[in-house]
């Protein structure tokens, strides 16, 4: 299920509606402010097009077109009567700066309120889109109008046109980090669902093109530790390991003491199955802060992990021995080494499992450790307790 987080919005200035005096004027132009004052505005329109009809030089009429379609709430007809305007002279350049703002602001506003409501209703969300579409096209410099824009194109799972519209952020503010994570995070999806298709061309594509978008925030806030655990994880689909190793490396490299950068570069050593030094980096991390949960958790599963490498090594020696004295003697051996292993995980992983109690795929292999180590109480319980939690699902 979609998680959406409240919009917040914005203070705007109010709409400044002018229908300019009753000077001399043409028929049209003189009924049309006349109109205005009534509130009768599909008349004023009415005459306000036959004028300009007649006389396409005349400022004034295309800028009361313009106020008149903003009554009505006909932004796109509004927006280019205000242009046509504008291109003829800057005598209303203020007042049309001013409603733009305005207008700009009241439905982003607008498309704030549909966009939380949303969130219970979702046929609210269209609405939220056709607000801020509206809103983009009056200021269409507003990069943060764009990103809304995206969210309620998300929402409605319209994930092509919330990705056109992010990248419109980023050329409007290449330095925009929520609007690039968010970018890498819907590109990674798409390559994602490719990649469940089979079509592992395609999917390839699209985790490079989630690369570039993860790599903007990165370059604007190298020390997030979202960025760089989005830029190892896509790395790592894409196939750029030595990418990712220099981004967590050299993380760690510029802040030894933060526990997320440690983390985020012993889940990148876990992925490689360098397991030694994954421990290290985990152990550091909750030697900087015992609480870390992840960090406690990952470091149980990285010693099981190591255990299970170290047991098929075992077994492919023992399988290939012949003398069957040699056999004896080598599995014993071996059997040490990586139970030692599983029982330097299973303290780790028992103090995850009272935090983790919903996780059946936890309990579980703690009923196969503790099997392994020969506690079939213990065993037994944890099977009990996974089996009583995929039941209840």
């Amino acid at each position: 299920m979609k998680r959406y987080l409240p919009l917040v919005p914005l203070l705007v200035a109010v709409v400044f509606l002018s229908s300019t005096g009753f000077q001399c004027g043409s028929a049209e132009l003189t009924s049309a402010k006349l109109y205005i004052q009534q509130k009768q505005f599909q008349k004023a329109e009415e005459s306000l097009l036959k004028e300009v009809a007649k006389n396409d030089k005349d400022e004034e009429a295309w800028f009361l077109l313009g106020q008149v379609r903003l009554e009505v709430r006909n932004y796109p007809g509004m927006n280019e009567a205000y242009n046509r305007a504008l291109a003829i002279s800057d005598a209303h350049k203020n007042d049309i700066t001013r409603n733009r703002l305005a207008t700009w602001g009241a439905l982003y506003n607008e498309g704030v309120s549909f966009y939380n409501k949303g969130r219970d209703t979702s046929s609210y969300f269209e609405r939220a889109v056709q607000d801020f579409k509206s809103a983009a096209m009056l200021e269409p410099d507003s990069s943060s109008t764009y990103f809304v824009l995206a969210l309620a194109q998300r929402a409605q799972n319209d994930n092509d046109g919330a990705q056109q519209s992010l990248e419109t952020a980023l050329a409007k503010k290449p330095t925009y980090v929520e609007a690039a994570r968010f970018l890498g995070q819907l590109r990674y999806a798409s390559a994602v669902e490719k990649l469940e298709a089979k079509d592992t061309v395609a999917a390839r594509a699209a985790f490079l093109k989630s690369v570039t978008a993860f790599e903007l925030a990165y370059k604007s806030q190298p020390d997030n530790v979202d960025n760089i655990t989005n830029l190892i994880d896509v790395y790592d689909r894409a196939g750029e390991d030595e990418k990712a190793e220099s981004v967590t490396r050299d993380a760690v490299a510029r802040d030894k003491a933060n526990p997320l950068f440690r983390y985020a570069y012993g889940v990148f050593l876990l992925k490689k199955e360098q397991f030694a030094d994954a421990v290290e980096q985990f152990t550091a991390a909750l030697q900087i802060n015992p609480a870390y949960g992840d960090a406690k958790y990952n470091l149980g599963v990285s010693y099981l992990n190591w255990g299970v490498s170290l047991k098929g090594m075992s077994d492919k020696r023992y399988d290939s021995d012949k003398k069957s004295a040699a056999k004896a003697t080598l599995n014993s051996k071996d059997d040490a080494v990586y139970k030692e292993k599983f029982k330097q995980a299973l303290p780790y992983l028992e103090e995850s499992a009272q935090v983790r109690t919903e996780d059946a795929a936890l309990w579980t292999q703690l009923g196969r450790l503790y099997a392994i180590l020969n506690m079939p109480d213990k065993s037994k319980t944890a099977f009990e307790r996974a089996d009583k939690l995929i039941k209840s699902k």
